[in-house]
């Protein structure tokens, strides 16, 4: 009998690397079961997520090993060298930050080195390398001494406050230490970015990292968190101040005159702080002030893609002996400007070009496979009216007012035309607003409910006003339908202008604010892991912005089970997913931007209306308005133009090339049937399509079949079979097995018409399961007993599923 992968691990892999010296220093790299968006609220898949070992190597008596290669284990039977191919291991090392890829089915072993990229032959699993001897390979590999003293932040353990990270935040904090060891080593100033999805714990990375760094030894001065937004500041002052001892992480703030950090090691700042953005001043008023050059160890720069701007980066230029770390999820590249100066080319907003590439990047994709973010379902739509473009004359017909004062307007303020980008932005449509409600409304209806967290990206503040009085009045409407009290707040705004008191209860309530409308406001900084879906109701040009702003909704919440999260698009945003963080360069302050552009960073209109706004014509076009449905899509990681990105793949394509998968294994349904009967055949195949992340299930609920079993997904849309509902393919089983159950015993029988309702009331894995056979029916009637008189019960139960989908 062949061991599966457990016994596997067991029997052939752990004695060998004991004895080769590995012992305590294999550590066992687990994950949560994957995600999937089924259902309101998605799922976690049953089962556990995937299981490898991290082959770490041990220096001296440092507290923590390092980990260089992972172990992938096989069951006794299978190649071990399947799935070795270049592209996957080298996305394998990279993923987990290690130098090799070694797959066994524990008799012999193959390897994949990231810096050959070529993967090796087959060797012998019991001359797999000693733990020394992969120590002095490694060390020779990456070009540095892991002896010497600076050495010893890869060894470091983490803070007792954050001790068990997840895989992927421990693999950044080494990847940029070991970027930090090669620069220092080629006498390079230390520059590092990180790129991770939002959601993914950045601040935690941020936490883990500097307290290694202070083990180490190497915060001999003070290290500085640097972000732009009180949130952002508060966020990491909770984790910073978990992760160090009392009184050593202050916020830095003047009180009396001194700074309120001064003595602590490691100084949390936004840039208004330290007067970086005062434009009343020549200089960094405060940051001059109170910090002399040089004066930091350490900086990092939380969302580094929104910074760099302005003079901001002083507090850079002015420590360039600091490890300088940048913490994004949009790496952003600058379109480069003809009018730049000099001092901007120096520090700019392109992260590449100052940090380089990012040395760790985790995606969403990656985040979701692994069970830390939320799976997501994307709903494409569009408004009728937004086919429309109209001219300066269709205005005037339609006698527009200015939708603040009521006063009609003249020729002379109405723009040449008004095309989609600019509806609800630069003219103001109220049937188009009516009508994107009431379809949003009613989907929230079909999903669960209108009392659910959600947030309503608008084109600027007075729209994100009659979206939230619109969302509003439906919510009311439909209380009063169901005799019912409103909740409080259920829609509301939240811009610059008001409504930011409303986003903790939205946070932590149940029972009020449930639909935030806003511009940017919420795009970043703000994390509320129960959030049900983000809308779309804006246009945008900026892939920084819109991701920020999907990042809303990728939190998991395990109280109120919610795994998915809805991406409505009514605007065609979703085209944004895996395209570049290109941005142009700078405005000067003080200057709008053009018609319909969002400004790079979400701005068009943004948070406020000025004080003297221009009018704002509002036009009533007559027209009901209605919303089409454009699609819906799931997000899946792809190749374009050889990079692995973020697209959004139309459901039919993806049940399509889902479908394609199980006809290579069955050319025929009478192949396929055969497969499917065979329990440890048919889950192969399953886990097949689930490790190539496609879903059944996902599938089957997107196309309506979710009273089908999966054997009839596959059956109608692989040989065109009609798709049968559970219960008609059992009433069908027990009517057109009549002759054969009257053939056999009364025990029998009554066994195996059993299998046909379990079957109706649970599909396929109810035959599968232990408790097919407690059935009172099944159990009274002698069970597997039963079936002995007709042959080999095995046998039996095969055959009675074999006419089951037969019918």
């Amino acid at each position: 009998m062949a061991l599966n992968e457990a016994e596997t691990r067991y029997e052939l892999i752990d004695p060998v690397l004991r004895e080769k010296g590995y012992r305590h220093w294999r550590v066992k790299l687990e994950t949560p079961a994957p995600v999937e968006p089924t259902g309101n609220k998605g799922r976690r898949r049953v089962g556990n997520g995937r299981t490898d070992y991290l082959l770490c190597v041990q220096v001296g008596d440092m507290p923590k090993p390092l980990p260089v290669g992972v172990i992938e284990a096989k069951a006794e039977i299978e190649d071990p060298l399947k799935g070795m191919e270049q592209g996957k291991r080298y996305a394998e090392c990279t993923r987990f930050a290690v130098r090799y890829v070694f797959a066994t089915n524990g008799h012999r072993y193959g390897e994949f080195d990231l810096g050959t990229q070529l993967p090796s032959q087959l060797l012998p699993f019991p001359e797999f390398p000693s733990h020394e001897a992969l120590t002095t390979r490694y060390a020779s590999d990456v070009g540095f001494d892991l002896q010497v003293p600076e050495a010893a932040m890869l060894f470091m353990a983490d803070s007792p406050a954050f001790s068990k990270p997840r895989y992927y935040q421990d693999a950044a904090i080494r990847a940029a230490f070991e970027k930090v060891l090669r620069c220092r080593q080629q006498g390079d100033p230390a520059r590092v970015l990180l790129s991770l999805a939002t959601g993914a714990g950045k601040t935690v990375i941020a936490a883990n990292l500097l307290w290694r760094l202070h083990e180490a030894g190497q915060l001999a001065k003070p290290a500085l968190f640097l972000c732009d937004r009180d949130e952002l500041r508060e966020q990491a002052w909770e984790k910073l101040s978990r992760a160090f001892p009392k009184g050593s992480v202050r916020i830095v703030k003047s009180e009396r005159g001194q700074n309120a950090a001064s003595n602590a090691k490691i100084h949390i700042a936004t840039y208004q702080t330290l007067g970086l953005d005062d434009e009343g001043q020549d200089y960094a008023s405060f940051l001059t002030q109170h910090y002399p050059e040089n004066a930091f160890s350490i900086i990092v720069i939380d969302e580094c893609h929104r910074s760099a701007f302005g003079r901001w980066s002083e507090v850079l230029r002015r420590n360039p002996n600091a490890i300088h770390v940048g913490l994004t999820a949009t790496p952003r590249q600058l379109r480069e400007s003809k009018q730049q100066s000099a001092d901007d080319a120096g520090i700019t907003a392109n992260n590449l070009k100052y940090f380089g590439d990012p040395v760790y990047e985790y995606t969403l994709i990656q985040a979701q496979e692994d069970g830390y973010l939320a799976a997501c379902e994307i709903v494409k739509l569009k408004p009728s009216i937004d086919w429309k473009t109209f001219t300066r004359a269709e205005v005037l017909a339609a006698k527009p007012v200015d939708a603040r004062t009521g006063k009609y307007l003249a020729a002379d303020e109405i723009k040449d035309r008004y095309a989609a980008e600019q509806f609800d932005h630069l003219i103001l449509l109220p049937e188009r607003i009516e009508a994107m409600c009431a379809d949003l409304f009613q989907r929230l209806c079909d999903s669960g409910g209108p009392e659910q967290k959600v947030i309503i990206f608008c084109a600027r503040d007075l729209h994100a006003d009659r979206v939230a009085l619109q969302m509003q009045r439906l919510y009311v409407a439909w209380c009063q339908q169901r005799g019912v009290t409103p909740k409080d707040h259920d829609a509301f705004k939240c811009t610059a202008e008001g409504g930011s008191d409303l986003i903790e209860p939205m946070r932590g309530s149940g029972e009020r604010c449930f639909i935030a409308c806003t511009v940017d406001l919420l795009a970043t900084g703000v994390d509320i892991e129960r959030l049900n879906a983000v809308v779309f109701f804006r246009y945008l040009k900026s892939s920084i912005s819109f991701y920020q702003m999907v990042g809303r909704g990728t939190r998991i919440d395990e109280p109120t089970q919610k795994y998915k999260f809805w991406l409505y698009d009514y605007t065609g945003v979703t085209d944004l997913f895996g395209t570049d963080f290109i941005t142009a360069p700078a405005r000067p302050r003080g200057t709008k931007p053009d018609d319909g552009e969002d400004g790079g960073e979400g701005g068009g209109g943004g948070s406020g209306e000025g004080h003297n706004p221009p009018p704002l014509p509002e036009m009533k076009t007559g027209q009901s308005g209605t919303v089409v449905e454009q699609g819906r899509f799931i997000l899946q990681e792809r190749l374009v133009n050889g990079e692995r990105r973020e697209v959004p793949v139309p459901l039919d394509e993806y049940r399509q090339e889902m479908v394609a998968r199980v006809l290579r294994e069955a050319a025929t349904l009478h192949d396929f049937r055969s497969l499917w009967v065979e329990t440890q055949k048919r889950r192969q195949l399953i886990d097949h399509l689930l490790g190539a992340h496609y879903s059944p299930d996902t599938v089957r609920e997107l196309v309506g079949l979710t009273d089908c079993d999966q054997f009839d997904l596959f059956a109608h849309y692989g040989w065109h079979e009609k798709a049968l509902k559970r219960s008609e393919r059992a009433d069908a089983y027990l009517q057109a097995q009549a002759p054969w159950f009257a053939s056999v015993g009364a025990n029998a029988a009554i066994v195996l018409q059993g299998v046909g309702r379990q079957f109706g009331l649970g599909g396929t894995e109810a035959l599968e399961s232990s408790e097919l056979w407690h059935t009172p029916e099944i159990r009274r009637a002698g069970g597997v007993t039963a079936l002995s008189s007709l042959g080999r019960p095995v046998d039996v139960l095969k055959d009675a599923k074999i006419r089951l989908f037969e019918i």
